[in-house]
């Protein structure tokens, strides 16, 4: 395996940091980074090998790459709740995503919370919620904090 680099300074990364392998940049590359909100930001989700997307405090997507895209019905999830994007089977017969009382348990919706209240970023939290069209999806997600945004990555389950 060649050796991982930053995406935004090509310094070289730390093997056993696994946020950074999975962010691909130093913590100041991934403030700047995600702080752009222009093409910058849009290349830089889309050199990410795992579905992302940048989220605010009510868990409306701002920018997702293809990955996250193709995981979802409609191509477009900009202005789309996760929920919504993810179609959570509450979405169609409770109400919007984050406001309906099955959302109260949402993991995912709680994770992103916690990110943005806290800080705090969580990793390998495994998520499972009722689909629409299958029964459930599950998977886990790691999530980190910039500016006034939560950076959402989504994996498989080990």
């Amino acid at each position: 395996m060649s050796q991982p680099f930053c995406y935004r300074c090509r310094q070289s990364l730390d093997e056993n940091d696994d946020l950074r392998l999975l962010t691909r940049t130093f913590g100041p590359c991934f403030s700047a980074l995600l702080s752009s909100r222009d093409k910058n930001l849009s290349d830089y989700l889309e050199s990410l090998e795992a579905p992302s997307a940048l989220v605010d405090h009510e868990q409306t997507i701002l920018f997702s790459n293809s990955r996250f895209r193709g995981m979802m019905r409609e191509s477009s999830t900009v202005g789309l709740r996760v929920g919504e994007a993810l179609d959570c089977m509450y979405t169609q017969t409770l109400g919007r995503c984050g406001d309906t009382v099955a959302c109260l348990l949402c993991r995912l919706k709680r994770s992103v919370e916690h990110t943005f209240l806290t800080g705090e970023g969580l990793r390998a939290v495994p998520i499972s919620y009722p689909h629409r069209a299958e029964s459930r999806k599950t998977f886990v997600i790691t999530t980190e904090k910039v500016g006034n945004a939560v950076l959402l990555v989504m994996g498989t389950v080990p």
